[in-house]
């Protein structure tokens, strides 16, 4: 099982990493694929819409090894997200792995002193 991962409302900058295994836990050789990383609200089933659809980052073709670098306006209100990594080669294969919850806590208020 894959435990939910807890990241601050706002905050952006920071990646967000992946291995991406095949079902004998083997990696997947990421060569020629094309990774999206796509987040959607699990809070309402009925709503279909994505949060976020945006590219990534493979660190290692060979290893499996990719990451999402959070942007600023990505998560702009708490709540608890469902994640999905869509490789895709060409037009021949698409593969896809469901990632970790994000639970997006509340920033602090930010005071002027």
């Amino acid at each position: 099982m894959i435990q939910p991962q807890e990241i601050t409302q706002g905050d952006f900058g920071y990646q967000i990493p992946f291995t991406l295994q095949d079902g004998n836990g083997d990696a997947v050789n990421l060569t020629s694929a094309s990774l999206t990383f796509k987040v959607q609200s699990a809070q309402d089933a009925s709503d279909t819409d994505l949060t976020i659809s945006g590219s990534m980052t493979i660190d290692s073709v060979t290893a499996g090894t990719c990451h999402y670098t959070v942007a600023s306006g990505d998560f702009p209100n708490p709540g608890t997200f469902n994640t999905m990594v869509v490789a895709v080669w060409s037009s021949t294969e698409t593969l896809s792995w469901i990632g970790p919850q994000l639970i997006v806590k509340p920033a602090l208020p930010r005071v002027n002193n």
